[in-house]
């Protein structure tokens, strides 16, 4: 017998499934930070990254949203980190991934971040610039990359024998 209250029971159709990447750009020892200018994570700083549109791969989606949020283009090293949270009936998955700076002088978008710039490891051990203003998976993260303590889920160039080689929406780390 089912002791669920039906108002708590949400059809799986009824579900809805976000999926959010970030990227842990790394230049010359120093990971790229953006400040929020919203949520209730406004003032404080964060991996640059956001959501996944439906006609892209998570690496693509990761290399636009670093892009668009703070005119550094970077490539993807691999995947570091995955967090799952449920709320109120929808899933919201999070990939990040390590990336490398390529180019590009980091700037805030403007509506989204009020501040993008690079952050060495003493910076985000010991200043009080940061502190409390940045988002606990984002300096966790930041800080195990810096330190050299990742474990890095590559990109895998296998693709299954129905598919052909270089096919659009593949895409697969181990």
């Amino acid at each position: 017998m089912n002791t669920t209250p039906t108002a708590t029971r949400v059809s799986p159709r009824h579900r809805s499934h976000v999926v959010g990447v970030g990227g842990v750009v790394v230049r010359d020892d120093a990971v790229l930070l953006v400040r929020l200018a919203y949520s209730h994570f406004v003032g404080r700083y964060m991996l640059p990254g956001g959501i996944v549109k439906v006609d892209e791969t998570i690496g693509d989606g990761v290399k636009r949203e670093v892009l668009e949020e703070t005119g550094v283009h970077a490539t993807v090293d691999g995947v570091i980190g995955v967090r799952c949270r449920l709320d109120e009936g929808s899933l919201n998955l999070y990939v990040v991934f390590k990336m490398t700076y390529q180019s590009g002088d980091p700037r805030p978008e403007g509506r989204e971040n009020d501040d993008a710039r690079f952050f060495t490891l003493a910076e985000i051990e010991h200043s009080d610039d940061l502190g409390d203003h940045l988002v606990p998976y984002a300096r966790h993260l930041s800080l195990r990359t810096l330190r050299g303590q990742v474990h890095l889920l590559e990109v895998d160039p296998y693709v299954p024998s129905h598919l052909a080689p270089g096919t659009i929406g593949w895409e697969a780390f181990a």
